[in-house]
């Protein structure tokens, strides 16, 4: 009579494979934390950088010079 299944798997090979499968779930874990971290504080500042630009005391400063007099002295 001959076996179908023949298992030859060695001890070290199958908790090497639980060891990287069990690292891939964590760092699986902390990129999703982080990604969601990091996409939240980017809307914050975009947020607060739409609102600095609409809430400003001056949109443009006018300096004080009088350009009519210069065109005045040229002619």
């Amino acid at each position: 009579m001959q076996t179908v299944l023949i298992f030859k798997v060695s001890l070290l090979r199958e908790t090497l494979v639980a060891i990287v499968a069990s690292l891939e779930i964590i760092r699986h874990g902390i990129w999703n934390f982080f990604s969601h971290f990091l996409l939240k504080m980017s809307r914050l500042e975009n947020e607060h950088l739409n609102n600095v630009g609409k809430f400003r005391a001056f949109k443009s400063v006018l300096l004080p010079f009088n350009y009519e007099d210069d065109e005045d002295r040229d002619v």
